[in-house]
This record gives structure tokens, sequence and C-alpha cells, in this order.
């Protein structure tokens, strides 16, 4: 059994020490300024990849330089071109540049493009290495079995690893489950509601939900710069901060009941009352009125504070017949009545302000002014971290000409002028007020990348995955780049990776939970890979490549044909490509038992055939006899429970089954049979006069038949050669009258098939194989003819 550390050692391994094995990895002591070939150039660039990528596997804690392994340009193949080399330039007698020639290798281009193929899929599973490089260090596991059936989900959606031990993290992932199987008619921050509650978060991280599910709460209407997006972000953001605000008077009154004396008054105005009684306030200099005992602006600034505009407008009605703050008063009422401030008595406002600034000493009066003006003196009420927040987003909201650069002024002045080294002075422990602050001005990457930074990696995710499915979130637009990306133009835009934030998250379970693992990758269908792969699609074939639960994960096939769901059937109704995509890589890596069951699986019948051709084809002229007698037995069940396969394919593949049998037969010196197989088959001539014919025909056999046939010809000849040479000593040795009747006659037609199969190779427009050629000559030589 391999500890849970082995397991993760052997991710991306199987497939790249195959590939390096093989001979197409094998490095060369070439001059390669002089000896260029197609098939070293892709050695070469390829090697230089992969290689990189299985370095920075083992040398993780090194950072990732940007663009190392995956450049903008991807995988550079040379071309055939010859080319021109600076470097050592050799020169003619007559001091011209000799330019070397390129060699063009034997390679043919389907070989070529299966190379490309193999290395893309190679990539593809190195790129969640390369991704999982710039991740912080995992937290601790439990090592825990492989998953089973029993772990895979049940009617009550219960679906995780019993293994596992952080009951936390499994939480959060059944949510997310409950969601994704509902197709998405559930609310999904109802759910995370539920996961937060249900699992005991409390402290930082309690405020930090609170934080995202009061601005989070609905789907975006329009783009995510969209001024009406930004309308709706303040609205919600100013919503929780005064409700915000409200709890912390409730607390103080039910802590200082005897003080208050709040008794039986409802509504906001009885709280505030109830507040300022308790005289948590330090003293300032009233002005103007008072109301029930209290400053007149004192309780109409806890009003708005609290959210409540109904409440501040009745408190105003003392103050109509002050006319040094008559335009305050009509402003306040006005944002009562209209929930926005008049263009035009905002700037009246400002004269207003400017008229006043000098001798109005109330604090409370000059918020007032702050709040509805913005970038104003605040700093005697902004003494905690909401209400300076709030003086910054309210005035905002009010605004009847909002516009994204002044939510913009905002966003910089938490995230740049002040920044990290203001908010966590102390350190990542401090990381809830810097998440606040930029949470509720509208930087969700920032605040989300800062919880992944901090080591909140449930949070981050979790949080990340809420605001990308209510459209909030900006994506980075490669999945290669950084966690982080921020806008060269623009320092208060930021895009995050989501691809690389999930990868990092599933690298702990991904072996050990699959049907969790799969959730998380879902997420990111649509998202593409260096190579142009989907990441939810290279996901579910590495998964399979390295858990082998493939029945599991894709379905099975029945005897009859019909297909039996897997988990992929619960993130897609028609899994057709996706599986179409694992099989095509599990082609690519050797499997051709499990990709032909694969293509069956995705109803791509003509696909398995044209794998089962291939293979035939290839192990034929190998001479390899057990994988033949494989193949065959595939190739038969794949004719019976096939549906829809092209004809020509079909056939093609019944052709390469039958040429099986015939090279059975020669092996085993059946000439009869195989003579009958060979006549009845019609590919190639069984007396001279048939060469014309057949040789005209040649165009309509396929291609995978036609490079068998220098390799049946020559097993046909041998048999019959040998027929011949055993049938002649045989009847020399009955006597004279036996040995009249020779087997070497030109009428006998193992002869005449003979003298076809030779005259047909060199006539055929496909060139046979030299030692093919010459072994035939050699073999009509031997019967003396």
């Amino acid at each position: 059994m391999l500890h849970f550390e082995e397991i993760l050692g052997r991710v991306d391994h199987q497939g790249l020490t195959k590939l390096f094995g093989a001979s197409l990895f094998q490095s060369q002591d070439v001059d390669t300024s002089h000896n260029f070939t197609v098939r070293n150039g892709v050695e070469h660039e390829l090697c230089g990849i992969l290689g990189g990528s299985e370095g920075n596997w083992q040398r993780d804690a090194q950072p990732v330089q940007k663009k190392m392994m995956f450049g903008e340009r991807g995988i550079q193949i040379p071309s055939r071109q010859a080319e021109a080399h600076s470097s050592e330039e050799t020169f003619t007698e007559d001091g011209i540049v000799e330019i070397p020639q390129a060699v063009i290798d034997d390679i043919d281009e389907e070989e070529l493009d299966e190379d490309i193929l193999r290395v893309k899929v190679e990539t593809d599973r190195a790129f969640f290495n390369h991704m999982l490089l710039a991740r912080p260090a995992a937290v601790p596991m439990t090592p825990a079995q492989a998953m089973e059936r029993d772990d895979l989900p049940t009617g009550n959606g219960t679906f995780v690893n019993k293994n596992i031990s952080d009951r936390r993290e499994l939480l959060f992932g059944d949510k997310l489950h409950k969601y994704l199987k509902s197709q998405g008619k559930k609310s999904l921050v109802e759910l995370m509601k539920e996961a937060v509650e249900e699992s005991g978060t409390d402290g930082a991280l309690a405020d930090v939900w609170n934080d995202v599910t009061s601005v989070l709460n609905r789907k975006t209407v329009a783009s995510r710069d969209d001024v009406t997006t930004t309308a709706n972000l303040l609205e919600d953001a100013c919503r929780y901060l005064q409700k915000v605000f409200t709890d912390h008077m409730q607390t103080v009154v039910e802590r200082n009941l005897e003080i208050a004396e709040r008794g039986g008054i409802p509504g906001k105005r009885g709280l505030v009352n109830a507040f300022l009684k308790v005289g948590t306030e330090e003293p300032f200099q009233p002005e103007d009125d008072s109301i029930d005992g209290m400053p007149t602006w004192q309780v109409t600034y806890h009003c708005v504070r609290a959210g409540d505009m109904q409440a501040a407008a009745e408190t105003l009605n003392r103050l109509k017949s002050f006319p040094q703050c008559a335009t305050l008063v009509a402003s306040l009422n006005h944002v009562a009545k209209h929930k926005k401030l008049d263009a035009e008595l905002k700037k009246k406002l400002k004269v207003e302000w400017r008229h006043n600034v000098g001798h109005t000493k109330d604090k409370y009066k000059r918020a007032l002014y702050a709040a509805l003006l913005g970038g104003l003196e605040s700093a005697a009420l902004a003494d905690t971290l909401e209400n300076w927040i709030w003086f910054k987003l309210y005035p905002l909201h009010v605004d009847p000409q909002l516009t994204p650069l002044l939510f913009q002024e905002v966003q910089k002045a938490v995230s740049i002028d002040y920044g990290e080294q203001y908010f966590m002075s102390n350190g990542p422990s401090e990381f809830q007020y810097f998440f606040t602050a930029l949470w509720l001005s509208g930087q969700f990457e920032r605040a989300i990348y800062l919880l992944h930074e901090c080591g909140q990696r449930v949070d981050s995710v979790h949080v990340a995955i809420l605001a990308h499915k209510l459209g909030y979130l900006r994506m980075s637009v490669k999945s290669t780049d950084e966690m982080l990306v921020v806008d060269p133009n623009d320092a208060t835009k930021c895009h995050l990776n989501l691809a690389r934030l999930i990868v990092a998250y599933t690298k702990n379970f991904e072996l050990i939970d699959v049907p969790r693992s799969l959730d998380y990758w879902f997420l990111l269908k649509g998202i593409s890979t260096p190579t142009g792969s989907d990441v939810f699609e290279m996901a579910v074939s590495r998964s399979v490549y390295l858990t082998g639960q493939c029945d599991a994960i894709l379905g099975t096939l029945t005897p009859d044909g019909r297909r039996e769901k897997g988990l992929i059937d619960e993130y897609l109704d028609d899994p057709s490509e996706v599986i179409n995509r694992v099989a095509s890589d599990t082609e690519l890596t050797g499997e051709w038992d499990q990709a032909v069951s694969l293509y069956l699986l995705a109803s791509k019948s003509t696909n398995a055939a044209k794998l089962l051709s291939s293979e035939i084809s290839e192990t034929l002229r190998a001479d390899n006899k057990e994988k033949i007698g494989e193949l065959v037995t595939v190739a038969e069940q794949f004719k019976r429970v096939q549906k829809g396969c092209q004809a020509a394919e079909y056939a093609t593949l019944s052709l390469l089954v039958d040429l099986a049998v015939l090279f059975d037969h020669c092996r085993n010196d059946n000439a009869d049979t195989a003579y009958g197989l060979v006549f009845d088959l019609r590919l190639i001539p069984t007396e001279p006069d048939q060469v014309t014919v057949i040789v005209n025909e040649f165009h309509m056999v396929p291609q995978k038949v036609r490079e068998v046939l220098p390799d049946m010809c020559l097993h046909l000849m041998k048999c019959l050669v040998d027929h011949c040479i055993r049938q002649s000593t045989s009847l020399a040795n009955r006597g004279a009258n036996a040995a009249n009747t020779s087997m070497f006659s030109s009428s006998n037609r193992y002869v005449k098939q003979i003298k076809a199969i030779v005259l047909y190779s060199a006539t055929v427009p496909y060139k046979f194989p030299t030692h093919v050629t010459s072994k035939l000559l050699q073999l009509q030589a031997s019967l003396g003819f």
C-alpha cells in the first residue's frame, strides 16, 4: 500500500517516464547545425518543455518565472524549410556563405501528428503541476485510501470520502455539490451560509462571510464594470454598514438598559435616543437646537448612519428656520424622499459648506456635510473601520452623477494609498480588516487573493466560486497567469486566475476523493489550457489516468451496448465529448483496449474502428502473434455492439480482421485455406492474368490495408513455397510414377499465385520495402524459376 506522499509523487510522472524513456526522447550527439531534421527539432523543443515541467515539480520550493514553460506562442515546431544558421557559418572558396541543407527524414505526416498530439496530452497533464508551484504549502492531511464504490454519490447527496478528516472542508464541498446537482436552481448564497453555520465558523472568518454574503446576494444584471453594477454594490455595502452600526447600538443599549430607558419605543429613532442616553460619546459642542433633550445634529447623524432617512427627516423639521444650514436640511430631506441627491442641490450644498466650514464646530453637522459631499475631513467620527468605509462609500451612493472614476478613487485609497502595510501592520493575523476594506470597496479579486495568501484556502476558494457564479469576478485571460493579475493601465483593477486557485485547492484530495474534485473542476469548464484544451475535460482525463477509476467516473458499457451512467453525468446531459477526449488521450498513451471501450462509451464507433484498424495494421507488420489475437477478439466484440460506425471504416476493419486470420493460416502452413481467403478477398492476384485488374483496383484499397500488403505477400508466398516444397518432396518419395506430377508445374495454382505475387509487387503503385521485395525474389528462386 502506497502512502499518501508516494501517491502524490506519482502524479504526472507515469506518462512522462514512459515518454522520456521512448526513443523519441533519447538524446543523440549530432551536429544540429548540419543535420537538422523535423524529428530532431521536435525532440529538442518538446524535451525542453516537458523536462522543464518535470524539473519544476521537483523544485516546488522555488517560484515559477512568468512564461517559463508556456510562452505566448506555445510550443514551437521547427519548419521543414531550410534556414541559414548564423553561428559558425561555412564559406566556400569564393567567399560565399554555404547554407546547410535541411535533411528531410522519412517521418510521415501521420506519425508527426501523433507525436505532437501525444506531447500535447503530456503537456496538459503537466499543466496541473505548473500551476501548483505558486501555491502556499498544503495543509497537512491524514492519508486516505483510494476512492471506493461506497464513496460515490448517494441519493441524499452525501458523496465525500469518509477517510478525510477536515469536516469544514467537506461541508463546503457538500453544499457546492448540492448546488451543482440542482443545476443552479438552489441559492448558492444560502448554501454557503449553511456551510458557515454548520461548520461552526466564528471569529474573523465569520466576519469575512458576513461581509461576503451581505454584498454578494444577487446576480449582476450588467457587466462587472458597468455603472449599474457599481451602484448596486454601493447600495448593498452601505446597507450592510448601516446594519452593522444598528447592531452595535442595539448591543450597547441591551447592556445598559437602566440608563438607556428605551421602554417600548419602536423604530430606529427610539434606538438612537436610547443609545445616546448611555453617553458613550465624547463631549462636543452642539449647535443650532435640540430634540428630546439631545442635540439635533447628533440625533440626525445617528439616524442617517443607521440607514433610516425618514427618521432623520423628522428631526430636521426644527431646523427649517435656520438659514445657515437650509441647504443641508433640504438635501437630507431630498435624499430621504428620492434616495439620491439632486445635482443642483449638491452644487448649492457645496457653496453652503464653503461658507460654514470656518465656524461650524459641531462634529455631527460636519459629518453630515461629509456624508453627502464626500472628500471632507470627517476624522472625528471615522473612528472605526466600518465608519471610515461608510464615509467613503455613502457620498457615492447618493451621488446623482456616479461614475466609475469616483469609485476607483475610493478603491485606490484602500488598496494602494493605505494598503496592506496599514491594515495589516501587525501581520497576517489582522487580515480581516484589510479584507473588509477591500471587499466593501468592490475589490473582490484582491480580497480573495488576500485570504489565499493568509492560508484561508477553504474560504478563499468558496468565496471566489460565489463571486464567479454571481458574475462579480474578473477572470484572468490566460489560465497560466499568476494568481492575481493587476491591470497595467489601472492599478485598482485586478483579475483572478480561478483555474490556478481551484487546482491548487483540489491537489490535496484529487487522488482520494474524485467525486469532490470533479465538482470543483466542473467550475472551470470553458477555461482553456495553453494547448487550447478545456480544463474540465483535461482534468477528467487526467483523473482517469491517475486513479484508474474509469468506470466510476465515465460509466460502463453493458454487453448489449447500452451505457450505464457515471459521475460525469451529474454535470452534463451529454458527456460524450468529454468521454471522447478521455478516449483520445488514452489512445495516445498506448492503452488501445481501454480506448476502444471509451470510444464506444462515447458513441464514437467510427473512432473505435479507426483505432482498431490502426492497431491491427501495425501489429500485423510487427508480426506480434499474441497481440493480434487480442485485437481480433476485441474487434469481433466491437462489431457485435457498435452502432453508427461509418461504412468505410467498418469495411476497413473487417478486411484487416480477415487479413489477421489469413496471417494466422500462413503461419500454420494452411496453404489451402490461405489460398481460399486470398481468392475471396481479391486484394492480390491469384494468377498472373489478374495482375492488371487488381492493380487497377488498388485505389479502392484502404490505406491501413495497403500498409499490410507487403507483409501479407511475404507471409503468403512463404507459406505457398513451403507447401510446394513439402508436396514435391512427398511426391518424390512415393516413386517415379508419382514424380511425373510436379508441384512446380506452371499449371499449379500455387505456382501461379507465387508468380502473380512477384509481378504484383513490381507493378502495384505502392512501394514495397526493399527487404520484402528481395525476400520475395529469393523465395521464387528457391523453386527454380
